[in-house]
């Protein structure tokens, strides 16, 4: 029985620790990974702190700037705003009318520049009500400075954008012409009935009843658009004569599309405050102040006349007079030295097209200075010019990597060793074998049969590089001389 209860503990305990053992490492792993996000949240907070503040401000693109102005020709509607209508609840471009201008503007700062304005066009106005029927058309010449707030200057908007909005406002000179439209094209004045018709005659109250609408005697007409009559005294009851000039303030804003850097296309909307009430010719309350007003509606087209095409970069370039080197003939013959193949020509000598000095017998040393002039055609000469002849051969000495070898063999036949099938070989003839004349380099011929043979040269030359060989540089020297000397 105790043993039953001591196998029963030891189980528990056993399942226990199993289960303990199970669920530690995932606390461990939950909390490390707690910690492992800590750290690196402590980690990029130390490294942004321990970062060096950006004072830097943000690069801005330069405003396109020019000595010269920029000249724009627009065309828009004028619409007037004043006494005349002042009592009809109509929309204000209900009785527009065509208006043109020139303007002149230079772009001094980035934010700020100038204007000067000319504006031509007409307003106009007609009122037909109970109270009244005035109408009236004036022609309007103006001429005005404005000063340029431009937003657009890398404070609102980025220099870069093609869109440049802007304000503007001034100061301006009108001066105009009024007219009012009183008779028809037949010369006959307009009359207004109050049953809202317009007649060629005056009403009459004893026969108007015996007028039947529709027949000729009833004399509707409708108004045309003449304006014949000048407006030289005001319409109303004063009757004050009309000073027909006056100043102006306009403001307005405007858009700038870019379409290029020297040419924009605008719009723009000018509210024109004037300082007379008698641009309609009649004085009255309306418009500021009691004065007369117009708008002035646009589409431009400008031209930036003093802009070109963006400089490039300073280059280390930009000094160099590329046509003056290409003009160089440093050794005087005639040919540029783009085109000499023989620079350094001495000077008088003759050249060729190709700036290379005559050779007339082609051994390759030019004439003036080549000892015989006339070689034969594949001669071997020396650096004079001069044939090498079989008397000269012995006086090439121990130079013998200065003439190609095939060359002297071919010219010096006497020189060549027997040929052995369809080479030449340097291996002597074993009836001429022996150690006569081999001397101090007798432990390289390894066979002993008195000649250096191409092989033992090759041997020689590996053992001293591997010191096996006992020789100096000078020794190797001399081996390889006596290699090539011997007969």
């Amino acid at each position: 029985m105790k043993l039953k209860h001591l196998l029963f503990t030891a189980s528990l305990f056993i399942f226990t620790g199993s289960l303990i053992a199970q669920e530690a490492p995932a606390e461990d792993t939950k909390a490390s990974k707690k910690e492992a996000k800590a750290a690196e949240k402590a980690a990029k907070e130390a490294e942004k702190a321990a970062a060096p503040a950006d004072t830097s401000k943000r690069v801005r693109p330069p405003f396109v700037s020019s000595k010269w102005p920029s000249i724009s020709i627009g065309a828009g509607n004028m619409s007037f705003m004043g006494d005349i209508a002042d009592n009809v609840s109509t929309f204000t471009y209900t009785n527009w009318r065509m208006g043109y201008n020139f303007r002149i503007e230079h772009r001094t700062w980035s934010a700020l520049g100038f204007a000067i304005n000319g504006l031509y066009g007409k307003v106009a106005e007609n009122e037909r009500s109970p109270v009244r029927n005035l109408n009236f058309q004036s022609t309007v010449m103006q001429a005005e400075f404005d000063i340029m707030i431009y937003l657009d200057n890398n404070l609102f908007i980025n220099r870069a954008s093609r869109f440049s909005p802007y304000l503007f406002g001034g100061v301006g000179y009108m001066m105009f012409d009024p007219k009012t439209n009183l008779t028809n094209v037949d010369g006959k004045a307009y009359y207004y009935w109050d049953d809202g018709t317009i007649r060629t005659e005056a009403k009459d109250e004893n026969t108007i009843g015996h007028i039947t609408p529709g027949t000729p005697e009833y004399n509707i007409t409708t108004i045309d658009d003449s304006y014949e009559t000048k407006i030289d005294k005001s319409l109303d009851s004063e009757q004050k004569t009309i000073t027909k000039s006056g100043l102006t303030i306009p403001v307005g804003l405007g858009l700038r599309y870019k379409l290029s850097d020297k040419f924009d296309v605008c719009a723009s909307g000018t509210y024109y405050i004037t300082m007379t009430d008698y641009l309609d010719g009649l004085k009255g309350s309306k418009g500021v102040g009691g004065n007369d007003a117009f708008i002035y509606t646009s589409l431009s087209f400008a031209w930036n006349i003093g802009i070109g095409s963006p400089k490039p970069a300073p280059s280390i370039y930009d000094e160099i007079d590329f046509d003056a080197l290409d003009n160089e003939d440093d050794d005087g013959d005639g040919i540029n030295n783009v085109d000499d193949w023989c620079a350094g020509t001495p000077s008088g000598v003759p050249v060729d097209a190709n700036g290379c000095p005559f050779d007339n017998d082609k051994d390759g040393v030019a004439d003036y200075k080549d000892d015989e002039p006339n070689s034969v055609l594949g001669a071997i000469v020396d650096a004079k010019g001069v044939t090498i002849g079989e008397d000269s051969y012995d006086d090439l000495g121990v130079d013998t990597v200065g003439t190609p070898r095939n060359l002297v063999l071919e010219s010096h036949p006497k020189s060549k060793p027997e040929r052995v099938g369809s080479y030449y070989s340097f291996d002597k003839p074993a009836a001429a074998q022996g150690t006569t004349g081999i001397g101090e380099f007798a432990e390289v011929d390894t066979d002993g049969d008195g000649f250096i043979s191409p092989q033992e040269i090759t041997n020689a030359i590996d053992m001293f590089f591997d010191g096996k060989l006992d020789y100096s540089a000078t020794k190797l020297h001399s081996l390889i001389d006596f290699f090539f000397d011997q007969e």
